[in-house]
């Protein structure tokens, strides 16, 4: 079964875009194609649902001065701070922040071979609340 069979024409899009986008809120995702690019378009919560496998591994290490570190593998984020609250707190706002800059150069850091597996990630972050980003982080303990 090829894509291309339930594709859309964007000539037709554009002339019913409204419709276009109540069917993708409430029915089900558009395959949209124009000359020789597509693209498919999907509601916020089915995203989520189709990411739901990425998590947030968090590294919490104990430091010698009563401070919490905390390092977010999938991302190689690092942040400091007096207790694992206030740790996991900055570790949140660093990452929605990195999201933001990746997403404001896309067309760099997707492309960087050591950030391209970061794509999924971003896109989760810049649609989650931080409730649900909370909900999807993973904490352990590290060697100290």
């Amino acid at each position: 079964m090829n894509t291309i069979e339930y594709c859309q024409k964007a000539s037709d899009v554009r002339k019913n875009w409204s419709m276009t986008i109540d069917s993708v809120v409430h029915n089900r995702p558009a395959f949209i194609s124009r000359t020789h690019d597509s693209v498919a378009m999907l509601n916020s919560q089915l995203l989520l649902d189709l990411l739901k496998e990425y998590k947030y591994h968090v590294i919490l290490e104990n430091e010698e001065d009563g401070s919490v570190t905390g390092f977010v593998e999938e991302l190689q984020l690092v942040e400091n701070a007096p207790d694992e609250k206030e740790c996991i707190e900055s570790i949140v706002s660093s990452m929605k922040d990195y999201a933001v800059d990746y997403y404001t150069e896309f067309g760099y850091w997707s492309k960087a071979a050591n950030r391209m597996n970061h794509i999924p990630y971003i896109i989760k972050l810049l649609i989650s609340s931080d409730d649900r980003i909370l909900e999807d982080i993973i904490c352990q303990n590290g060697k100290n």
